[in-house]
């Protein structure tokens, strides 16, 4: 069936007559009688008493007719979304990795909830590169992810570069005074980390490895925020970009440490899906928030050596 029988049919049954509907439409009666004709043909009832006055639907014709607006208000409402005035509304999907959820659920998504009211924002974490596998299969609109210092995202994917961030080993002030910067003492008290598969614990143990010291692992868990809280309460030594959180209380508990053979440098990334439409408008916002919280502030570090 097609739209115009449809708008036809409702003009009929709310003018009540063929010819008023053919008037309100600019056409000829009897092009409005075919293309009623052809509705009925198409879906097997009668939808008018053509014996009352004035026209009257059948009972076939009210379900019908129930239906046949429901379908006009689908399609008026696919127009509206995309006129000119028209805001996005919705779900939003965005990931982020783990250590950026902060990043992401803070001034930016504020941001992001003001300026577009009708969004939703559902918010989801994993590893980069699950977050651009459900990006490229459609299950995100944008994504924050992490790469290494001179690395990019999947090329069929449209990325931007927000920052580079240095990555700091942290602890506690007292924990960082006690070892004074001894990374065998360090490793000694133990490590707070992701679990096998994060670049900050790969490239952590291999410069423990370089010093002959095999990694100590006191406790391990995805959530960045909590391995750097348990940092900050002296249960063992940590990895993370410490400038996201400057700012925040956490930040003030916790004092980096420049271990020999330590360095580690990554690229944030935010990364949209290939057609995003109209979101085009939210993720060249939700950049504009990103990369004024990541301007650069220099940090202050303690130095460790090996023994």
């Amino acid at each position: 069936m097609k739209l115009n029988e449809i708008r036809t049919f409702v003009a009929v049954a709310e003018a009540q007559s063929v010819q008023e509907a053919a008037n309100r439409l600019h056409l000829t009666q009897s092009a409005v009688s075919r293309l009623i004709q052809r509705l009925e043909a198409e879906v097997g009832a009668t939808l008018f008493d053509r014996q009352s006055k004035p026209l009257a639907l059948t009972r076939d014709g009210e379900t019908a007719l129930a239906h046949a607006r429901r379908v006009l208000e689908a399609v008026d409402g696919l127009g509206e979304a995309f006129a000119g005035s028209g805001q996005p509304a919705g779900i939003l999907r965005l990931g982020a990795t783990h250590v950026l959820s902060r990043l992401l659920a803070g001034d930016a998504l504020d941001d992001v909830r003001t300026s577009f009211p009708g969004l939703t924002v559902r918010l989801s974490s994993d590893w980069s590169n699950a977050l651009l596998d459900q990006l490229d299969g459609g299950a995100l609109d944008g994504t924050l992810v992490l790469t290494a210092e001179d690395g990019m995202p999947r090329a069929e994917l449209q990325g931007r570069r927000l920052s580079q961030e240095e990555i700091s080993v942290v602890g506690s002030p007292e924990l960082v005074a006690r070892t004074r910067g001894s990374l065998a003492a360090m490793n000694a008290v133990g490590w707070v980390l992701q679990p096998e598969g994060c670049r900050y614990r790969t490239t952590l143990t291999e410069a423990l490895h370089r010093a002959g010291l095999r990694l100590n692992v006191a406790v391990e868990s995805f959530d960045q925020e909590l391995l750097l809280n348990l940092a900050a309460r002296g249960v063992g030594f940590g990895t993370g970009p410490l400038r996201l959180v400057e700012g925040t209380p956490l930040a003030a508990r916790l004092r980096p440490v420049a271990v020999d053979g330590f360095r580690l440098t990554v690229a944030v990334w935010l990364v949209r899906a290939r057609h995003s439409g109209r979101l085009d408008r939210v993720f060249d916002g939700l950049e504009r928030s990103l990369l004024h919280r990541l301007a650069p502030q220099p940090l202050g570090l303690v130095h460790s050596a090996a023994e």
